[in-house]
């Protein structure tokens, strides 16, 4: 039993591993989607090993998936933010219960580049849980109205 955990947290490690920089979410989601996985394969293959090792797998991707949508509300946040401080200028600051926050500041004053968008730098800064985000970026608005963020800064009209 103790080496059927130790496989299952193994599984949930390496697969949470995957990404280049999993927040706390993800990780958690893992290991409890595979912990649950494993139980419930366990308990309905015909074999028991197989079904752990299978069941284990399938539980930490979706469990990998559960933690990703659970920091949607920070990403939301932050897109808010960003396009806030793009149409105003005026800094925005932002938290959610879970405790990722952050920040977006105007970098410098609008202008229009070649194309004829509304471009304005910007300073983003973010905490994820244990990951940090600091990024110069240059958000220009589309004549649809909707806003694209680089990290390019482009050319200003002549």
């Amino acid at each position: 039993m103790v080496r059927k955990g130790v496989a299952v947290v193994a599984v949930a490690v390496a697969l949470a591993g995957c990404s280049s920089s999993p927040s706390d979410s993800q990780i958690y989601g893992t290991a409890g989607g595979a912990a649950l996985g494993a139980g419930i394969g366990r308990a309905v293959a015909a074999t028991a090993t197989q079904g752990t090792w299978v069941g284990a797998l399938g539980g930490a991707v979706v469990g990998y998936a559960a933690g990703t949508y659970m920091d949607a509300a920070a990403e939301e946040k932050h897109a808010r933010a960003t396009i806030a401080v793009a149409e105003d200028g005026k800094p925005v600051s932002w938290s959610t219960e879970r405790g990722s926050k952050g920040s977006v500041v105007a970098a410098g004053n609008a202008y229009a580049d070649r194309s004829g968008r509304n471009c304005r730098p910007l300073k983003q800064d973010a905490s994820f849980g244990d990951q940090h985000v600091n990024r110069d970026v240059t958000a220009c608005q589309a004549k649809d109205g909707t806003w694209e963020v680089t990290e390019y800064r482009p050319e200003q009209r002549d």
